[in-house]
C-alpha cells in the first residue's frame, strides 16, 4: 500500500539555508522555556503546588484551551532529540512526562482543565465548552511521540490511560449523543476534536490493543468522511483545521485495515480542497467582512468551490491548515507516488510552512495575509499560545521530514531515492551504506550538487520531479565523467529517473529550472498572484494594480537578481502600466515586517486604480486571531 517512504527524522539533516535557520530559531525558543511555568496549570488541575509565574493567553489559567501547546512542546522536543539526539531536549521530554505521570488521575485522565468540561461537552454537544478534545489530542499525541522518538515508556503508559478514559467516556453515550458530540459543523466548532483518531490510530500500532481502535473509528465521522467517499463535496461553511485531521485519520485507517473507503475519502476530500486553495498552497477563508474584534467569524471556515473572490480579507491561509495539508499530500505521495503532490509538498513547505515562522524569535503566524498591502502578525512569546503556535514549534522540529524519499525501482535491482524538495541537506541511509549530501541555494541558484558516499560501488536510481531538472551529470573522484553508457535516464509519471552505477565520492550535478507562473485567485481571474517554480512570489510594498499581463509577458519583463537581504529579486516592469512602474518580487518566506502584497489587480483598468484597496486597507489592523 505504499510506493515511497519518507526517510526517518533522524536520517536527514537540514545543513544550511532558511530552513536551517528556522528550525534554529524554535530550538532557541524551546531550549529556554521553563518546565514549570509550562506545567503549571496540569499542576493545579491536580491539585499540586506550583509557584510558577503563569503564562498568557490561550495557555492562561482560566483559558478553555490550556494544555494544548504543552502537548505540542512535548512532540516538538522529542522530534528534536529524534533528529540529533541533543540530550537538552530529552530532559525536557523526560520531565514533563514525569510531571504529567504525578498529573494522571488513576481512571487515566490527564489534562489541564477538570473532566468536568467533558460532562458540560457531553450535556451541550457544542457549546459552553472549548474544544476539550482537541486538546486531549495534542497531549496525547505528544505522549506518543515521546514514547516514538524518546523511548519514554511511562509516556505510552500514560496516553494509553488516558485512550482508555476516552473510550470509557464514549461508550455510556448513545449514537446520537455521540453524534451530537462529535459533528464539529458550528461557526468556529467549540466541539472541534482535532486529530484524536490519528493519534488513537498511533497507540493502536503501538500496543494492539483493539479497545483504542474501537475508539479511534468513533472519530472518523459519516458526515464528513463518510460524504467524502460517496464523492461529495460537504466542504462550504465547514471549519477547514478540524475537518483536515480527519482526512488525516481516515489515511492512518486505511493504512491499518486496507479499507479503500477510507483512501477515496482523502483522495475526494484534497480534489475539492484543491478548489479552494491559495496560491501558497494553502487553504481555508469563507471571511467576506471585516469583524472589528478580529478578522472575520468564518475566516478559517471553507467557502463555496471554485470560489475565493472575497476571501483576501487578512483572515485568509490558518497556518495549522498548512501543516495538516503537509501530512495529508505527503501521506497520498507516499501511498499513491503520484508526483502532482510532490508540487505541492514543495509549495506548502516553501511558502506557507516556513513562511510562518520568525526567523527571530521562533514564533509563528496565526493567519497568512495575501491580499493588497498587507503585514505579517507574529505571536508574542509566553503571552499569544494560538494553535499555529504549537504547529510552528512541531513545524521547526521536523523541518527535514519530506526532503527525501526511499522506494523501490521497477526491476527490483537499483534503489530508488528520490529528491522532493530543494533544500540543503544531509541523508544517511545507514542500512543500506548510502550517504548524500545535497547542497543547493534553491530558489536562488539554478545549480545543486549532491555528493556521494558509499560504504560500496552500488547501483542507485535518483528520482526528482521531471519539470524541475534541465539537466544532470556524474563527475567522480578523479575528475571523469561518468559515460552515457552507464546511465538509464527517464522521465515516468511526471518523475525524472536517473540510474547510475556510482562510486564513493561522485558528485552529481543538477541544472534547475523553474518557471515564472501566473496564478489566479480561484472566482476572480482579475486577481493574479506569481510563482517561481512553486515559490510564491510576493510584490514589496502595496502598489499592486499593474494591468493586464501575459506569461509570456511576465518572463519577458521580469529580471531576476541576486540579493543580500531577500536572496533573489524579481524586478517586473509591468508592460501595460499607464506610468513607469516597476515592481520588487521576492519569496514570501523571505517578508520580515515589510508591507507586501500578493494577489496584483490585473484587470484592464486596474492601472488608473490607486494603490491598495479600501477594504483591506480598513483592516489591516484587525489581524489578531480569534479565541483572544
Amino acid at each position: 500500500m505504499t510506493r515511497y517512504q519518507s526517510f526517518d527524522l533522524n536520517q536527514v539533516t537540514i545543513t544550511g539555508g532558511v530552513f536551517r535557520r528556522r528550525s534554529d530559531a524554535v530550538r532557541r525558543f524551546l531550549l529556554d522555556f521553563d518546565i514549570d511555568r509550562l506545567m503549571h496549570t496540569f499542576r493545579l488541575n491536580a491539585g499540586l503546588p506550583s509557584t510558577a509565574e503563569p503564562l498568557g493567553g490561550w495557555e492562561g489559567e482560566q483559558a478553555g484551551i490550556r494544555g494544548h501547546c504543552v502537548g505540542h512542546y512535548l512532540s516538538a522536543v522529542s522530534k528534536y532529540y529524534a533528529g540529533d539526539h541533543d540530550p537538552a531536549f530529552k530532559d525536557k521530554a523526560d520531565r514533563i512526562v514525569s510531571i504529567m505521570g504525578q498529573c494522571a488521575r488513576d481512571d487515566g485522565y490527564l489534562s489541564a482543565f477538570p473532566s468536568e468540561v467533558l460532562d458540560q461537552l457531553e450535556l451541550w454537544e457544542n457549546h459552553g465548552v472549548e474544544v476539550p478534545y482537541y486538546t486531549l489530542h495534542k497531549i496525547m499525541q505528544g505522549l506518543l511521540d515521546a514514547c516514538r522518538y524518546v523511548g519514554n515508556r511511562q509516556a505510552l503508559d500514560l496516553a494509553l490511560g488516558l485512550g482508555h478514559y476516552i473510550g470509557r467516556r464514549f461508550e455510556k453515550l448513545s449514537a446520537w449523543k455521540t453524534d451530537g458530540v462529535l459533528r464539529a459543523t458550528k461557526v468556529d466548532p467549540t466541539n472541534e476534536f482535532g486529530g484524536i483518531g490519528d493519534a488513537l490510530y498511533t497507540l493502536y500500532d503501538l500496543t494492539g490493543d483493539e479497545a483504542i481502535l474501537r475508539t479511534a473509528k468513533l472519530f472518523d465521522r459519516d458526515y464528513f468522511i463518510g460524504a467524502l467517499s460517496r464523492g461529495e463535496d460537504v466542504l462550504e461553511d465547514l471549519h477547514a483545521n478540524t475537518h483536515l485531521p480527519m482526512i488525516i485519520a481516515a489515511l492512518h485507517r486505511y493504512r491499518i485495515t486496507g479499507d479503500i473507503a477510507y483512501l477515496t475519502a482523502a483522495v475526494n476530500g484534497y480534489r475539492f480542497i484543491a478548489g479552494r486553495m491559495f496560491a501558497n498552497g494553502n487553504t481555508s477563508s469563507k471571511a467576506t467582512h471585516p469583524d472589528p474584534n478580529a478578522i472575520s467569524e468564518r475566516a478559517e471556515h471553507w467557502g463555496p468551490y471554485g470560489d475565493l473572490s472575497e476571501a483576501l480579507t487578512g483572515g485568509e491561509s490558518e497556518s495549522c491548515c498548512a501543516h495538516n495539508l503537509m501530512a495529508i499530500v505527503q501521506t497520498l505521495f507516499e501511498i499513491t507516488g503520484e508526483a502532482t503532490y510532490l508540487a505541492e509538498l514543495e509549495r506548502l513547505k516553501f511558502s506557507a510552512v516556513v513562511n510562518c515562522i520568525d526567523e527571530k524569535s521562533g514564533q509563528s503566524l496565526y493567519h497568512q495575509p495575501m491580499g493588497v498591502g498587507v503585514h505579517k502578525k507574529f505571536g508574542r512569546p509566553y503571552l499569544d499560545f494560538w494553535c499555529c503556535t504549537g504547529t510552528g514549534m512541531e513545524a521547526g522540529s521536523q523541518m527535514q521530514r519530506g526532503i527525501w524519499f526511499h522506494g523501490a525501482d521497477q526491476d527490483g535491482t537499483a534503489p530508488t531515492i528520490l529528491l522532493a524538495e530543494l533544500i540543503p541537506s544531509r541523508l544517511d541511509w545507514a542500512d543500506d551504506g548510502v550517504r548524500l549530501t545535497l547542497t543547493t541555494d534553491w530558489p536562488n541558484d539554478p545549480s545543486a550538487t549532491i555528493d556521494v558516499s558509499l560504504d560500496a560501488p552500488k547501483r542507485l536510481t535518483l528520482a526528482l520531479a521531471a519539470d524541475r531538472i534541465s539537466g544532470i551529470a556524474v563527475e567522480h573522484a578523479d575528475g571523469s565523467r561518468a559515460e552515457s553508457t552507464d546511465i538509464v535516464e527517464r522521465v515516468s509519471d511526471g518523475l525524472y529517473l536517473f540510474t547510475a552505477d556510482l562510486r564513493d565520492g561522485d558528485r552529481i550535478a543538477l541544472d534547475l529550472r523553474a518557471d515564472l507562473t501566473l496564478v489566479p485567485l480561484i472566482g476572480d481571474a482579475n486577481r493574479q498572484a506569481i510563482r517561481y517554480g512553486n515559490v510564491l512570489l510576493a510584490a514589496l510594498g502595496d502598489n499592486a494594480a499593474i494591468g493586464p499581463i501575459s506569461e509570456s509577458e511576465l518572463t519577458a519583463s521580469t529580471v531576476k537578481h541576486p540579493d543580500e537581504r531577500y536572496g533573489s529579486v524579481f524586478d517586473l516592469h509591468a508592460p501595460h502600466a499607464p506610468h513607469d512602474l516597476t515592481l520588487q518580487l521576492v519569496p514570501i518566506y523571505t517578508i520580515d515586517d515589510e508591507t507586501y502584497s500578493v494577489y496584483l489587480d490585473t484587470a484592464p483598468d486596474a492601472a488608473s486604480a490607486s494603490a491598495g484597496d479600501p477594504g483591506e486597507a480598513a483592516i489591516k489592523s484587525t489581524l489578531t486571531p480569534t479565541h483572544q
